[in-house]
């Protein structure tokens, strides 16, 4: 079936050779009956088809399909809003909703030009901050560039990555210092004045980069640039919110309060919504210029539903602390890997985000990453290759994950490995 569909109606191909059928959690089927642990993405926190959302939307479909939040709210806009509000770490939170991570990341942008009658923004090497404008602008990786404007008031850093310092024996937090030595020493003062920086936009984790999460004195360091130079800090938390990191959101691991934070994919259980939360502080009368949506979709009915369902789930399961501990589940089991397979160099993250990193002959290799992929689909899991020389291999179960199926994905791993190691030491 899939050879009907590439590229005869879409000019693009799959990362995986199958056509899904259904899911439930972290289970997916395919058409041809194909059953595979789903740790390929993050757009469904909870997985496919959680019951709590099926049901809320079953229960509200007949009702509203859908109506625009610029003309009037529905109490789903409402209620999600307050929500919202209770979990996120931004203080005093005002709420707008947009429909896409990008959409999301865009506008916060333009909130922290529009609130500072600044223009320059400070991104990161490696970030993925959405397809769209400005936040396009501040996604410098490989691709991303060719589409980008050439020309931007957007400037960009070293993001701390500590594989380096761990393979040279230097001081764990010493990338820390190089890309804040970078941002005080080549940036500040020389690429901007302090007084036209509008904002810095970081990531707490980067997943595109290659599931990449630095230390805590990192954050609290552009914190502290932020409040000396009157500039915004944005967080996107469109990957890493959402009880994914063992926290509702990965900033809380570092203990800073940013001015505006971005939210989306995990929020909706499967159906698009996103969000920024800014401090109310910043625009007072944000509700009466737009009513709190950025389209006309944004904050769809049906999502807002879905959303607060989300929410719900992730409470009344425990699902955070589930996310933890399957985390330590996974991450021990790799930890052990990495010190059996010399072509395994590393692994990271936090909860239900982390990645394993591979190289060969004292560089990174995309090829054997490439092989642990297809291993592990010929077995059974879906995983993808990020990082800049794509030889990251993300595992980003969904935080519904039991005991017992993180112990199959495990075993799956041990057994793509120790075929790569196999087909490497045959030379096949």
């Amino acid at each position: 079936m899939i050879e009907s569909y590439y590229p005869s109606v879409f000019k693009c191909k799959p990362s995986f050779p199958i056509v899904v059928d259904r899911g439930f959690k972290a289970e997916i089927w395919t058409k041809d009956g194909r059953r595979f642990l789903d740790f390929s993405g993050a757009a469904t926190s909870l997985g496919q088809a959680h019951p709590k959302v099926v049901e809320s939307i079953k229960e509200h479909v007949n009702k509203i399909t859908g109506f625009s939040g610029l003309l009037a709210p529905t109490e789903p806009f409402l209620r999600l809003g307050e929500e919202l509000k209770s979990i996120v770490p931004v203080r005093d939170a005002s709420i707008a909703y947009a429909t896409t991570g990008s959409e999301a990341s865009d506008f916060a942008i333009q909130l922290a030009k529009y609130v500072t009658k600044r223009s320059v923004i400070l991104s990161f090497f490696g970030a993925y901050h959405g397809l769209t404008g400005y936040a396009l602008m501040s996604s410098p990786t490989e691709g991303m560039r060719r589409v980008a404007p050439r020309v931007s008031d957007t400037l960009y850093a070293p993001y701390p990555n500590c594989l380096p310092c761990k393979m040279r024996s230097l001081p764990c937090d010493d990338c820390v210092d190089l890309s804040i030595s970078f941002i005080e020493e080549e940036i500040i003062g020389r690429a901007v004045e302090p007084e036209d920086l509008a904002a810095i936009i970081v990531e707490p984790l980067q997943s595109h980069g290659g599931i990449i999460f630095p230390p805590a004195r990192f954050f609290q360091e552009l914190r502290r640039i932020s409040n000396g130079t009157g500039a915004l800090l944005i967080v996107d938390e469109v990957y890493t919110g959402f009880g994914r990191t063992g926290k509702w959101f990965g900033i809380e691991h570092h203990g800073v309060e940013p001015d505006i934070m971005v939210m989306g994919k995990g929020m909706g259980g499967g159906l698009p919504i996103a969000a920024v939360a800014f401090r109310g502080s910043l625009l007072e009368d944000w509700y009466l210029c737009s009513g709190g949506s950025l389209g006309t979709f944004a904050g769809h009915y049906l999502s807002a539903v879905a959303s607060l369902a989300t929410i719900e789930a992730i409470r009344e399961e425990n699902l955070i602390e589930n996310a933890k501990e399957r985390g330590e589940q996974l991450s021990s089991s790799l930890r052990e890997f990495v010190e059996r397979y010399d072509f395994l160099v590393d692994s990271r993250g936090t909860g239900c985000v982390q990645g394993i990193e591979f190289y060969e002959k004292g560089k990174p290799s995309k090829k054997v990453a490439e092989m642990v992929k297809w291993a592990l689909f010929d077995r059974g899991l879906l995983a993808i290759q990020v990082g800049r020389h794509h030889n990251v291999i993300k595992l980003t179960p969904p935080i519904t994950i039991t005991e017992e199926q993180m112990d199959e994905a495990i075993r799956i791993i041990e057994d793509s490995l120790n075929e790569v190691k196999r087909v490497r030491r045959d030379g096949l």
